[in-house]
């Protein structure tokens, strides 16, 4: 059956819930018109990251191209519902058996003391522990703005550095690389040993 919320792009707990939930879920991308299309590729590409990603799509969309980007399977929109719901059950099901989930995805939940207290926080430090990296800047404004806008990312400049205490209590760092123009941030083992907390596979 379809899911049971609908989040716009860029809802942080629905990112919180496609990180943490077990078992893990379905993203599914919802593309309502042909308007929409733009730079779809590159939100599949970059949702994958967290969840496996079925897309509901236009009918003249290119499955090809969002197959390539990582796209677990495309359906069309004018599908009736009830194949609709029949094949988007099928995906979850395929899902629910386990082999296509990243080993940096399995570990297990950070204990509370250990999190941001903000809820934005939270979300990004389970999500550069779910995929250590590199997450360049670029796909990091996609993912934390609008449909419509990126984040700006002398916003994400700010932020970033504040999971830096977080990560330090696993024995994790954050590295940034790059320029100004385009950078990226890479989760990296500390110099020293790390306390024996939860960490990254």
């Amino acid at each position: 059956m379809l899911p049971p919320v609908v989040n716009p792009w860029g809802t942080l707990h629905a990112y919180g819930e496609l990180l943490t939930r077990r078992p893990h879920p379905l993203a599914v991308l919802d593309v309502p018109d042909e308007g929409c299309v733009h730079e779809l590729a590159q939100r599949v590409g970059i949702l994958r990251r967290l969840a496996p990603v079925t897309v509901l799509a236009p009918d003249d969309t290119c499955h090809a191209a969002l197959l390539e980007a990582g796209a677990t399977n495309v359906l069309a929109r004018s599908m009736p519902i009830e194949e609709l719901a029949a094949r988007l059950t099928a995906d979850q099901r395929w899902i629910a058996r386990g082999p296509h989930v990243r080993r940096s995805r399995k570990r297990d939940p950070l204990p509370a003391h250990l999190l941001p207290a903000q809820a934005s926080q939270r979300v990004l430090l389970n999500l550069v522990l779910a995929d250590p990296g590199p997450w360049c800047c670029h796909d990091l404004t996609r993912l934390l703005g609008s449909a419509e806008q990126p984040l700006n990312r002398a916003a994400l400049r700010a932020r970033m550095p504040r999971l830096e205490p977080h990560l330090g209590r696993l024995g994790l760092a954050l590295r940034r690389a790059g320029g100004w123009g385009r950078f990226s941030y890479t989760v990296v083992p500390t110099a020293g040993p790390g306390p024996a907390s939860p960490r990254t596979a």
